[in-house]
């Protein structure tokens, strides 16, 4: 009987430290979300899960202190004379913005963006059907 009166709690306990792990608030998400959509060109469904699977892959890989200070210093490193300097000169900037570009380049490698092409069901009647070489 005490047991089942535990459980619960127990299960609370796990389930609390699995879901705070890595969190991103949901703000930066979306704005990187929305970013990475501009970068992109477009605004599809394909799009929006390329870039939602991006941001969790970064999720997973850094901490989210880390990745706001790697944004902060690549967005004010560009900043003209004194005031982008300290940036610029800032050398754990430079070491969690080199943090932040490895995960990034390995969310773009495990959630790569989708290309739709999209050809006429029937191809026979083109002068070019003729053409195609199909290896």
């Amino acid at each position: 009987m005490r047991l089942i009166k535990v459980f619960p709690f127990i299960l609370l306990l796990g389930f609390s430290s699995v879901v705070s792990a890595n969190d991103f608030p949901t703000r930066d998400r979306a704005e990187y979300v929305l970013n990475c959509l501009q970068e992109l060109g477009r605004n599809s469904m394909a799009d929006l899960q390329t870039c939602s699977c991006r941001i969790d892959a970064i999720a997973s890989q850094i901490q989210f202190e880390q990745y706001g200070w790697a944004v902060t210093y690549e967005r004010n490193k560009r900043m003209t004379g004194e005031k982008g300097g300290i940036f610029r000169d800032n050398d754990a900037g430079k070491a969690f913005a080199k943090e932040l570009t490895v995960a990034t380049e390995i969310a773009e490698s495990q959630c790569k963006q989708v290309v739709q092409i999209v050809a006429p069901t029937d191809l026979t009647g083109d002068k070019k059907y003729h053409e195609i070489v199909v290896y």
